[in-house]
């Protein structure tokens, strides 16, 4: 049976089926079922090589179509108001004339979110990337510990653990490339630390004009309306997974223990907690790490000492129906963010296929751990902590082996798109003019960009 609505606009960045991330991943797979369904998706992305794998079908029929509106590095370091990229989704939803528009990044794409609020055409949010929780403007301060978004705005210039890459505009043509790569990053921290009050505002005020927030955990949703979502907008809605990434493997024996880590050599994931941990360990513990990641993890693993490489070896991440065949080898996996999160895909991934998770006791991973259960909750970015966290898990390898039973995640996309439609079927037939904020000044940055 054909859903409705049929024409879905979908605004989302790094749209790319092959690209290892969560926030790409979701995006993806909601929009394949969409397709399945008999949607028209037309996406906002970035001008950016991609991979559309077995979408490239629906996008040579016309039923899924990329709109690169903006460019990489606008999307990796611009927050600013983007008058062309304003002008252009504005176009675009002229032109497609959809039923309903989604936001799954808000990376760079404030001024697609105005077009979309000003076209009259119901929106709605999925707060997806963890950055969006600090409305990516109010950072993370350089200690273990949650920033409090625009509530500490003022702590904005100590935020030095944001992982910003890229060519340095403007300076490229003065400095060699090697020198404007590493100061490239410091003059965009500048630059949000000085404009961070004003960006705050202009995201409260995006988030309030908003239709419908959907938020993948509690403590997001909570967040959300603190900073300027109507509170009667968010519903909570648990992310789900392909069926091909449920396969829960048999796990195939081994005398020692082995866990997992997916990610980067990002601090904010955690990943330093890990090593810092491992060097507390004593020698020859029946254990390894499993590190799967980029090249960039396996160069950060290389650079690391014999005492830390004899428990911590690199793995080639894998996606879908492989990472969960992966999982036949995974007694357990870690995820130590010192960050909240918003239940990472790497956590359900690994329940979906009995894997038990050792998580930092943070928003975001620990609505999901029922400790010694399916898991286990450690303080975050304490090495000390992860060490004993480990050194226990060696000490009873029988209490690992029974949460595996445990460890289950049944949800798949499709059940995260009926409670999506339940949403959208709440907006049908609403048609909304340009509004202005309802109660609170924008500020002026805000009032520019509008």
């Amino acid at each position: 049976m054909a859903d409705r609505p049929t024409r879905t606009l979908l605004i989302s960045p790094f749209f790319d089926a092959g690209l290892p991330s969560g926030g790409a991943f979701f995006s993806v797979e909601v929009a394949r079922e969409w397709l399945r369904r008999g949607r028209s998706v037309a996406v906002v992305c970035a001008r950016r090589e991609r991979s559309l794998g077995d979408l490239e079908p629906a996008a040579h029929e016309g039923r899924l179509a990329l709109h690169p509106l903006i460019g990489d590095q606008d999307v990796r370091f611009t927050h600013h108001p983007n008058q062309a990229l304003q002008e252009a989704t504005a176009e675009l939803i002229r032109a497609f004339r959809p039923d309903v528009i989604h936001v799954h990044n808000t990376q760079g794409m404030l001024s697609a979110m105005r077009a979309a609020l000003d076209s009259g055409v119901p929106t709605i949010l999925t707060a997806l990337d963890f950055g969006l929780i600090c409305f990516n403007f109010c950072l993370y301060p350089g200690r273990p510990e949650v920033c409090a978004g625009p509530e500490s705005a003022g702590r904005c210039a100590d935020c030095v653990m944001r992982d910003t890459r890229g060519p340095a505009r403007r300076i490229g043509r003065m400095l060699p490339r090697g020198l404007s790569r590493r100061l490239w990053p410091r003059f965009v921290r500048l630059a949000q630390a000085l404009d961070a009050q004003e960006l705050h505002a202009m995201m409260r005020h995006l988030l309030r004009g908003l239709d419908a927030v959907v938020a993948p955990c509690p403590s997001l949703g909570e967040r959300l309306a603190r900073f300027g979502a109507r509170e009667e907008h968010v519903t909570t809605l648990l992310y789900g997974l392909p069926p091909e990434a449920i396969l829960r493997p048999a796990k195939t024996p081994a005398e020692s223990l082995r866990f997992a880590y997916f990610g980067g050599p990002d601090p904010l994931k955690g990943f330093t907690t890990i090593v810092e941990a491992v060097r507390l360990l004593p020698a020859s513990m029946p254990l390894e790490i499993r590190a799967y990641g980029d090249d960039r993890l396996r160069d950060r693993l290389t650079s690391l000492g014999p005492e830390v490489r004899r428990y911590l070896q690199h793995r080639r991440l894998r996606t879908g129906a492989a990472l969960a065949a992966e999982h036949a080898g995974i007694d357990a996996v870690l995820v130590p963010s010192i960050i909240h999160e918003n239940s990472p895909f790497a956590v359900l991934m690994s329940l979906a296929n009995g894997s038990p998770v050792i998580a930092s006791d943070m928003p975001g991973l620990n609505h999901l751990i029922l400790p010694e259960r399916n898991g286990l909750l450690v303080r975050a970015g304490h090495p000390p902590a992860w060490a004993a966290a480990l050194v226990r898990a060696v000490q009873r390898p029988a209490v690992i082996r029974r949460m595996q039973a445990d460890a289950r995640f049944d949800r798949t996309t499709a059940d995260f798109v009926d409670d999506l439609r339940q949403v959208e079927d709440a907006l049908a037939g609403r048609r909304w003019a340009p509004r202005p904020d309802e109660g609170e000044a924008p500020g002026p940055c805000a009032r520019a960009f509008l």
